[in-house]
């Protein structure tokens, strides 16, 4: 079996087909957004740069930030749906001991299998906490840079800054699902 049969298999027993295209679409559209966030410009006076590479890629960013707002909305609440919020913040409730269960199964070397209140919820929870703040701060950015107020710049170094979370997250997250995966073809081939 291919590697891309194996992940398939492993997210239809693991995902419904909503959430995993949903899934699929933020983790493009936040892909694209970190990309074309190279190709973004500004002038001294908060105008959008002249360059036309820098212009349009202002622009998709925008546009496409736009876009992954209600996109990650309905993420949220599929997922809301599927699992309470204190499937994703179980220590706000003081719910410790799945936690303490996953975390001592990692210092085994061994990945738990997801479960409630446990270690995968909450880093999705912190993964959504840092999905939203960036998102927010990047609306928020948006409307004070049409509105020409002075403190626009202010709001785009805090979204800059938290944007480096979610990179942090989508390399975290990225690399325990390759993980999940391999550990998953091996069992499949019964080793």
């Amino acid at each position: 079996m291919n590697i891309f049969n194996t992940t398939k298999q492993y997210l239809q027993e693991r995902q419904t087909r909503s959430v995993s295209i949903l899934h699929v679409a933020i983790i493009v559209l936040i892909s694209s957004q970190l990309i074309v966030s190279n190709f973004m410009a500004f002038s001294d006076t908060g105008d959008l740069s002249s360059n036309t590479i820098e212009f349009y890629g202002t622009w998709l960013h925008i546009i496409t930030g736009l876009f992954l707002i209600p996109v990650a909305i309905t993420f949220l609440i599929v997922e809301l749906r599927r699992h309470s919020l204190k499937h994703f913040f179980p220590y706000l409730y003081g719910e410790f001991t799945q936690l303490g269960g996953d975390i001592k199964h990692l210092l085994k070397f061994k990945l738990p299998e997801a479960s409630d209140y446990g270690i995968a919820g909450s880093i999705q929870g912190l993964g959504l906490g840092a999905l939203f703040l960036v998102l927010f701060t990047g609306l928020l950015w948006f409307i004070t840079w049409n509105a020409n107020l002075s403190w626009s710049h202010d709001i785009e170094d805090v979204h800059k800054l938290l944007t480096g979370l979610v990179q942090a997250y989508m390399i975290g997250h990225g690399v325990m699902g390759v993980l999940h995966i391999f550990v998953y073809s091996k069992s499949l081939k019964g080793g």
